[in-house]
C-alpha cells in the first residue's frame, strides 16, 4: 500500500472527501484537505504498516462527500459484514450531527472500483433508521 498518491485526480478526490475509519472506541477522522488514503491516515496516526493493513481488512471505513456516506471494508472495498454494519449504524447519528450526512443523504455499502479520482459506483444502500 503506497503511502503517497501520485495521481493528481486521486489526490484531489481525497482532499474533497472526509475519510474515516471506525475503531473499537471511536472514529478516526482525516483532517480537512487530507489527500491520502486510509492507509496513510492510519500510518500518520501512529499505527504500524501491519496494524494499518489489519484495520483496513477488518474494520468499517469510508468517507463522506456531498452529504452522502460511503462505507466499505477491506482492500477490495467490499460490503460490510453484518457485524461491521451493526457497528457502523451506531455512528450514523454522528455522521448526521457533524454535517457529513444530510437529511436527504444516502448511506452506501460497498463500492465497485472504478477510475481513480472518481466516485465509484456503490454496491447497495443501507436504510437510514436512527
Amino acid at each position: 500500500m503506497p503511502e503517497k498518491n501520485i495521481n493528481n485526480a486521486e489526490s484531489d478526490f481525497h482532499r474533497r472527501r472526509r475519510a474515516f475509519i471506525i475503531l473499537g472506541g471511536g472514529v478516526l477522522v482525516a483532517p480537512d484537505g487530507f489527500d491520502g488514503a486510509h492507509f496513510d491516515l492510519l500510518r500518520q496516526s501512529g499505527f504500524t504498516s501491519e496494524e494499518a493493513r489489519d484495520l483496513i481488512a477488518s474494520n468499517p471505513r469510508g468517507y463522506a462527500l456531498d452529504g452522502n456516506v460511503f462505507l466499505y471494508q477491506g482492500e477490495s472495498f467490499s460490503c460490510l459484514s453484518s457485524e461491521n454494519e451493526k457497528t457502523a449504524r451506531i455512528w450514523f447519528p454522528f455522521f448526521e450531527k457533524n454535517g457529513w450526512l444530510k437529511t436527504d443523504g444516502r448511506i452506501y455499502n460497498g463500492m465497485r472500483a472504478g477510475e481513480k479520482g472518481t466516485v465509484w459506483r456503490p454496491i447497495k444502500e443501507i436504510e437510514k433508521s436512527f
